[in-house]
């Protein structure tokens, strides 16, 4: 049937983009059983059933889903198995959520375990007759006998589902922009809402873009000179923490990076991550939006202790209620300042790592590019998609979630972390300083991270009496593309306070005198700074001391 056009007249419709001989022929390879990665080639592109145009495909593909989630091998025997024991009400009912979830534009936005529920049988749809089934509707085992006829060489699998989803990202692009164009002769929205609208549609289609692409080396040369230009042009382009001597080391926070901060409980890495969103968020002027996940303290106590850091004024005394007037009237100005940052906070106990990676997709739409920094307190209370995963299993696949998160968003992603107990453990009754062996959980934090961050606590009280210090050490101790090192900071626990030390101490604690920094290491600062300040020239060497007499050599 035609629809009409504006001025009445009929036009013809078009059948959606796709590629019938292309879906028989993955299903062919599915069905074989003899490719033991075909399965997951697939799956690794393709999550769910609506990439297949055709009803009977969808039906092949989602019993090919449920026996590769419950660890059975996919073949066309298990498959024809699967698909008797299915009421064919029951998978229409499964394909229909889908395809509701796809119209609504949540499908592709669900992680693996939420996909499961779509598809997977309740335990009253585990028993049909045949000729209720999901096989019969399908016109029987010959159906799928035939389906296998189209087999072709599995050596083209991977190219096959990337084709697959390339349809499938065409037939979601015209149905969005048939959906504005609709919108537009119907709405009184003007023109700039909905062109804001279609550019929202088009960078969320660009996100769905799996497809893998090699690059010749012509290309990456003009696009890396064109990012140094950039950045030779915008030297703020990456985000500076406000803590001096790590954004010396550090180079700043870049886009696209993962940074761990690890510490021992209560050694104050909430309050420090804290001072890092309020150097960048207070400054209103730049407008760099902070996204901060608390999956430990809510929203109102995380707020408490940044208004103490703010104010100075004692955080029990806060926390209670029972503060002086006077203090009163500078926490109240400290809260109204607050409300100007672009600070976003989210408190939630029980988070996967694919739902915060969904909610940083939609504030990063939202805020239209001005999201600059995520931070994560902290990493191992994340919940991985398989509930029976091992606690070295559901930390590898956070940390591989959040780096390729900032990958592909371009925005530095600062992850808290707990230590092993084997930290605390020293020589006399002096702890040691931490390694990246220390990092709680598995060694894919120090593989996946470009930046791994330690406070050690060096000296100093409790923290419960006023004015008392603790001298804390931040090392770098893993820096992808600077040097290592550390920097000293006293923390006021008392007050949820971090400033930089006063005096450079020997924090290594040997009692021997030596300044905190090595000479060479001053002579890095030194030129550092000044090339924070000054046009950089063509012989600044971003890893050599640059002063006049200075000895050229590696610093850290």
């Amino acid at each position: 049937m035609s629809k009409p056009k504006p001025d009445g007249t009929p036009i013809a419709t078009r059948e959606l983009p796709h590629n019938f001989e292309l879906e028989k022929a993955i299903l062919a390879v599915l069905l074989d059983g003899r490719h033991a990665v075909a399965m997951q080639q697939a799956r690794s592109v393709v999550e769910h059933t609506m990439a297949f145009f055709h009803r009977d495909h969808r039906m092949v593909y989602l019993a090919c889903l449920e026996l590769d989630d419950d660890g059975h091998r996919v073949d066309a025997q298990s498959v024809l198995e699967l698909l008797s024991r299915y009421p064919f009400q029951a998978m229409m009912e499964r394909l229909r959520q889908q395809q509701i979830l796809f119209d609504s534009e949540q499908l592709d936005t669900l992680d693996r375990r939420r996909l499961r529920e779509l598809y997977r049988r309740t335990p009253g749809d585990t028993s049909a007759d045949f000729a209720d089934s999901a096989l019969a509707a399908l016109g029987g085992p010959n159906a799928v006998f035939d389906l296998m006829q189209a087999f072709g060489p599995a050596a083209g699998m991977k190219r096959n589902v990337d084709l697959l989803w390339d349809y499938y990202l065409k037939r979601r692009m015209i149905q969005r922009l048939q959906g504005l164009c609709d919108k537009a002769y119907r709405t009184p929205d003007e023109f700039p809402k909905l062109l804001d609208e279609g550019n929202q549609a088009i960078l969320d289609l660009n996100r769905m873009n799996r497809i893998a692409t090699v690059h010749g080396i012509a290309d990456v040369v003009d696009q890396t000179l064109k990012h140094i230009t950039e950045q030779n042009a915008n030297p703020e382009h990456a985000v500076k923490t406000g803590l001096e001597e790590v954004d010396l080391k550090l180079n700043s926070l870049r886009p696209g990076g993962l940074y761990v901060l690890a510490a021992r409980p209560g050694v104050g890495k909430t309050s420090l991550a804290l001072k890092i969103v309020a150097n960048i968020a207070s400054n209103v002027d730049a407008n760099q939006g902070v996204l901060f996940f608390s999956l430990e303290v809510d929203r109102v106590d995380l707020l408490k202790k940044l208004l103490a850091a703010e104010t100075g004024v004692d955080f029990q005394a806060l926390d209670s209620g029972i503060i002086k007037p006077e203090e009163y009237a500078l926490v109240e100005e400290a809260g109204q300042r607050c409300k100007s940052w672009n600070l976003h906070l989210m408190d939630v106990s029980d988070l996967t790592v694919h739902a915060l990676r969904s909610v940083v997709k939609r504030q990063v739409l939202e805020s239209q590019g001005r999201l600059k920094l995520v931070v994560l307190d902290y990493l191992q209370l994340l919940n991985s998609q398989k509930s029976d995963a091992t606690e070295y299993e559901k930390v590898s696949e956070i940390s591989r979630v959040l780096k390729l998160m900032a990958m592909n968003l371009k925005i530095p992603v600062l992850a808290l972390s707990q230590m092993s107990r084997d930290s605390e453990k020293g020589v006399g009754h002096a702890p040691r300083d931490p390694r990246l062996s220390d990092l709680r959980g598995s060694g894919s934090i120090e593989q996946d991270a470009d930046a791994v961050l330690f406070m050690h606590r060096v000296d100093g009280g409790e923290g419960s009496k006023e004015g008392e210090v603790r001298k804390i050490k931040i090392i770098i101790a893993k820096n992808r593309f600077g040097p290592t090192g550390a920097a000293a900071m006293d923390f006021y626990p008392s007050k949820m306070r971090f400033v930089p030390s006063r005096v450079e101490e020997d924090l290594d604690g040997g009692g021997g005198g030596g300044a905190f920094d090595s000479a060479p290491q001053k002579a890095y600062k030194h030129h550092q700074r000044k090339r924070m300040q000054d046009k950089p020239s063509q012989e600044e060497d971003q890893f050599t001391a640059g002063d006049e007499g200075a000895e050229s050599t590696a610093l850290f």
